[in-house]
């Protein structure tokens, strides 16, 4: 008599040759899923390794990073960035920069490496759960080639999206080989809840881990007991912590969450949550016209109509999935794992500046909806069901390839995010900004007005068109821009600095001394700004005030060619020759081809009473520069002097 199977026992996945139905003969094979699905994944996105950075959080969360600049693990574990307490990531960041330095292809190799082990794991996680390994490996095969994974793998920054997701898929499958060991090894439910703990390090987003394994435990079981809630309380106890943290940091960065959630009220997100929940299956169903962001946008104070539809729709299929599917767990299992990993990222509140739907939020999730067409595909004849496997993995590879290519650099990036979705003013703005920084100042100027267009509120459009607008000269215009944009409460050094340049620009030094303190006072050790405000104080007579200021700036940089000349002429005017004397000859150790500063040197030469050294320098100004009039006039009072 057969030995009666534990009401508590996960079911063991069972060998291979006695799954329902037969895979390919490949599959049949030892570690040979892992294999293909590693190589899937690098024949997709290794291009991806030749990307460059992308100025969009790229920024931010690397190159200016402070626990990078200075990488130790106090930095790491004490401090937070972009408003994320994320130290793992930030240790991954780090790994990047030891591979390429300053380059970006290191950060892409460690996002495509983890991106391959979590195809590996997403397959071995499913084979603990089913019996079926073609399923098991389709969804695992789809998770790995799909289009619409390319944010989280072609952006350096979302390098955290693929490394929680790791320590996300582990936990899970740790978790999973504790419930098949019959709940007796303490160790290893131990590792699945470190490995939360890693998960969670990495990014905040994981704390959906602990709503996943209660359905595992129901898929498994059948039912849930007291004893599957109490081994869930360590993880929601982290949860909530860590989840609680992240409104702390958030709004320790700058993001007033209560704030900027009243850009849309109750009613509207409840439209905008339904909505979303059916955007990402048309988005992975339909692997086109992929975007950077997909904002919700309202024309003359209403959605668009199939937001107020979506509802009705979530509820007949709701009713549908009753009737149909609510005997049969499979399918359940597959709907809870789209939805429980999304529900923190749907939109009931605000947490950044912008109102956004990413491709990466639906990195984890989108196992749920691959399950759901892995069932669909395992019920065809064995034939056309391979085939129609390999030509959907093929088309799918090939636009993922292709979307990969549009992540090459940031102008690229947002060019395509505003041929997608022009009412983006998320796409307008970085457009703009990538455009600053690639020195197309009328592009830029063009992008950051149709951001503003179809959002005034993004006043960081302001500070950025300013800055185009300053690069071309046109001050009054740049001027105008950074009042409107510390106007609407930006307090940044560099907008400050900026101000004050175009008042002293449009001779306004008086208007200029308080705004370049203030930058000062927000960052005390940039030299221009030392510089701009000792301009302005030479402007308005203060040459004692002038020269200190020339000097402080200095100090900050002393190969500041411009601040030496300038205080050269300040010393002149004070009759301090000597020192003025001193400053040009600094400057001429910087360059020694600039023939004013060989003239000015000669005329302190004269005021000082050594006309002698002062011909030479003057005869060397001419000598570079045939038509410097002022030389020659130098010059003839330096013979002068000499009688």
């Amino acid at each position: 008599m057969s030995k009666k199977k534990s009401a508590h026992e996960i079911p063991k996945a069972p060998n291979p040759t006695t799954s329902p139905s037969q895979p390919f003969n490949l599959l049949e094979r030892p570690g040979m899923p892992e294999l293909l699905l590693f190589v899937s994944a690098w024949l997709v996105f290794g291009w991806s390794v030749n990307n460059g950075f992308v100025f969009f959080d790229d920024d931010k969360a690397i190159l200016y990073n402070k626990a990078l600049q200075s990488p130790s693990l106090i930095h790491f574990f004490t401090g937070q960035n972009l408003g994320m307490y994320a130290p793992f990531s930030w240790m991954a960041y780090w790994v990047g920069k030891l591979i390429s330095g300053q380059n970006a292809w290191g950060y892409h190799l460690v996002s495509l490496l983890l991106h391959s082990i979590n195809g590996m794991l997403v397959y071995s996680t499913l084979r603990l759960l089913l019996s079926n390994i073609w399923v098991a490996f389709s969804a695992a095969l789809l998770f790995v080639v799909h289009p619409m994974q390319t944010e989280a793998v072609c952006w350096a920054a979302a390098l955290s999206t693929v490394l929680y997701s790791t320590f996300y898929l582990a936990s899970a499958r740790a978790y999973l080989m504790w419930l098949q060991a019959q709940k007796t090894s303490i160790s290893g439910y131990l590792g699945a809840l470190l490995l939360f703990l890693g998960a969670i390090l990495s990014k905040s987003a994981a704390v959906t881990l602990p709503l996943l394994l209660i359905a595992f435990d129901f898929f498994v079981y059948k039912k849930l007991r007291r004893n599957f809630w109490l081994s869930k309380i360590p993880y929601l106890i982290l949860s909530f912590i860590f989840g609680y943290y992240t409104f702390i940091t958030r709004e320790a960065e700058g993001h007033d969450i209560e704030t900027a959630s009243q850009t849309f009220n109750l009613l509207d997100r409840f439209f905008m949550v339904c909505q979303t929940l059916l955007f990402y299956p048309v988005k992975l169903l339909l692997p086109f016209n992929y975007s950077i962001a997909y904002p919700f946008v309202k024309e003359n104070g209403a959605f668009p109509p199939f937001y107020y539809l979506a509802p009705l729709i979530l509820v007949a299929l709701g009713a549908l999935i009753w009737w149909k599917w609510r005997d049969k767990p499979n399918y359940l299992l597959a709907l809870a794992w789209y939805f429980l990993p999304l529900c923190v990222m749907l939109p009931f509140r605000t947490v950044g500046s912008f109102e956004l739907r990413s491709d990466r939020y639906i990195y984890l999730s989108c196992i749920g909806i691959f399950l759901l067409i892995a069932f669909a595909l395992e019920k065809a004849n064995a034939r056309y069901r391979d085939l129609g496997l390999i030509t959907l993995v093929s088309l799918l590879g090939f636009l993922a390839w292709k979307q990969s290519t549009v992540w090459k650099e940031g102008v690229a990036l947002f060019k395509n995010c505003v041929e997608k979705t022009p009412e983006s003013s998320l796409c307008q703005c970085n457009l703009a900004y990538n455009e600053l920084l690639n020195l197309q100042y009328q592009e830029s100027i063009d992008h950051y007005t149709e951001a503003l267009h179809y959002d005034p509120s993004v006043v960081e459009a302001y500070n950025g068109r300013g800055q185009a607008y300053m690069q071309l000269r046109r001050f009054p215009e740049a001027l105008g821009d950074f009042q409107k944009a510390i106007q609407a409460g930006i307090i940044t050094p560099k907008l400050f600095l900026n101000r004050g340049k175009c008042l002293v620009i449009l001779n306004k030094p008086e208007e200029a001394i308080p705004d370049l303190n203030k930058s000062i006072e927000l960052e005390p050790k940039n030299p221009e700004t030392w510089y701009f405000l000792a301009v302005a104080k030479e402007k308005t007579n203060d040459l004692p005030g002038a020269a200190a200021d020339y000097s402080k700036a200095l100090q900050l940089q002393p190969d500041y060619l411009e601040a030496l000349v300038n205080q050269g002429l300040v010393y002149v005017k004070l009759g301090k020759y000597s020192e003025a004397i001193n400053d040009y000859s600094q400057a001429l150790k910087i360059n020694p081809n600039m023939e004013m500063i060989w003239n000015n040197r000669a005329y302190a030469f004269l005021q000082k009473g050594d006309p002698g050294n002062g011909v030479s320098d003057a005869s060397k100004a001419i000598e570079l520069n045939r038509k410097y009039a002022k030389a020659y006039q130098t010059r003839g009072f330096l013979y002068q002097a000499l009688g």
